[in-house]
């Protein structure tokens, strides 16, 4: 007689169970390396709340209520407005000079050259009396140090205009500040700026 396997036999025989390809990755890592991959996340939160933390209070610094004022700026603005509306009225006439690329000769520049920094050195004189409006001690050391270095620097321009004369291919020469090594035209156009002066920074007419 034929023999017949019993029903689900060949069921049970087909079906070896769950292999290897089955298990769930995580079953085989184990819990240990879920608690690493959980440690190493909340690590990288950490450092990312840190760098946004870090850059926020750098924002805050530099734009922010808690930015630090220049270390030139003047703690009375009376000089600084003063000084700004005759460095302005003072550019003005300087700008209606005929600008260099308009003269055909070396000698026509420097005659220009010698108008501009007549204009300026009255400027200066002016800036001279508007020195007292700054408070007395460290202020007004301020003003007139910057005073100085506006002088050294009209110096610069008016040697330019004699150089020019006896060479059309002469260059302006900026005097350095001190032993610093930086041109004394940064340091002008540094005061002015802390002190909203944009009228009093170093020309460029020349």
């Amino acid at each position: 007689m034929p023999v017949t396997s019993p029903p689900g036999a060949d069921d049970a025989v087909d079906d070896p169970g769950p292999g290897p390809a089955d298990r769930h990755p995580e079953a085989e890592r184990g819990p240990e390396s879920g608690r690493r991959r959980g440690g190493w996340r909340l690590a990288l939160g950490v450092v990312v709340v840190a760098m946004a933390a870090m850059w926020g209070y750098v924002l805050y610094l530099a734009f922010g209520p808690g930015r630090q004022p220049p270390i030139d700026r003047l703690e009375d603005p009376a000089f600084a407005a003063a000084a700004e509306d005759r460095c302005a009225d003072a550019g003005h006439a300087v700008g209606d000079l005929p600008f260099a690329n308009q003269l055909l000769t070396a000698a026509d520049r420097a005659a220009v050259l010698d108008q501009a920094n007549g204009i300026y050195a009255g400027m200066l004189d002016d800036l001279d009396g508007l020195a007292a409006l700054a408070p007395a001690g460290d202020q007004r050391d301020l003003v007139q140090e910057w005073l100085a270095d506006w002088r050294t620097f009209l110096q610069d321009r008016v040697d330019y205009a004699v150089a020019l004369r006896a060479d059309p291919n002469a260059r302006l020469l900026v005097s350095e500040k001190g032993e610093t090594g930086r041109h004394i035209t940064g340091w002008i156009d540094e005061f002015a700026l802390a002190n909203r002066m944009e009228s009093c920074a170093t020309p460029t007419d020349v």
